[in-house]
């Protein structure tokens, strides 16, 4: 056989691996797809701006945060919560983190604001150094329309509701200690504290005080008017 011969023949054989290989790489057709068996549609208004949207957990439910000529409004599915604050000054430093209760009718949002101006300048007349405390960010907690904070922010509350929906609490620092709020009560101050709910929606506190941890189980009750 010739050279040329040889050449072309080799050429030949190493295109038909080729083409062989090449067949046996091609990827295989999937044997899965998606189905989408349920769906709910749910209306949302004209806003001027959709700034923050999330779905809960468990799946059935979302929260959209949007503003309509300048009042925020928080959407649950059909539950809509008007003129919802935001901040003071109606605008949010850092994207927030938002719960809601089972039953959607607390929703709560969780969200850092920076130190007044007037603040700052306060200290600068008095010629005054700013305490490190002070240079850092706020918490705010808002459950609805109601604001709580600001808080220390080296420390960021998170909003835990009970299982039927009736108590929400968080822990926050306020000028270096800890403390729980359940609803309108306050405790506190402790060394470190944090808090949950039971699926009986029993409260259980663990705290540390002078030396020894502690953990307490207690329930809310109503009072007599």
């Amino acid at each position: 056989m010739k050279l040329q011969e040889k050449i072309i023949y080799s050429f030949s054989v190493l295109g038909l691996t080729a083409l062989v290989f090449l067949a046996g790489c091609k990827p295989q057709k999937p044997n899965t797809g998606i189905l989408t068996f349920d769906q709910i549609k749910y209306k949302l208004p004209k806003y001027d701006s959709l700034e923050y949207f999330n779905i809960s957990p468990d799946g059935s439910k979302f929260m959209a945060l949007y503003k309509i000529k300048g009042q925020w409004f928080a959407q649950v599915n059909k539950s809509v919560t008007k003129n919802f604050q935001g901040t003071l000054v109606d605008s949010f430093s850092s994207k927030p983190k938002y719960f809601f209760n089972p039953d959607t009718s607390k929703v709560g949002i969780v969200y850092k604001k920076e130190r007044s101006y007037i603040l700052r300048t306060a200290y600068e007349i008095n010629n005054q150094k700013i305490p490190d405390s002070d240079t850092l960010p706020q918490w705010f907690v808002q459950i609805n329309q109601n604001i709580y904070g600001g808080f220390d922010g080296d420390h960021m509350p998170e909003i835990k509701f009970s299982p039927d929906g009736s108590v929400f609490g968080f822990v926050y620092k306020n000028h270096g200690a800890y403390y729980i709020r359940l609803n309108d009560e306050v405790l506190g101050p402790y060394q470190k504290a944090d808090m949950t709910f039971t699926i009986e929606s029993h409260i259980t506190l663990a705290i540390v005080e002078n030396g020894f941890a502690y953990l307490n189980e207690m329930e809310m009750i109503p009072l007599n008017k």
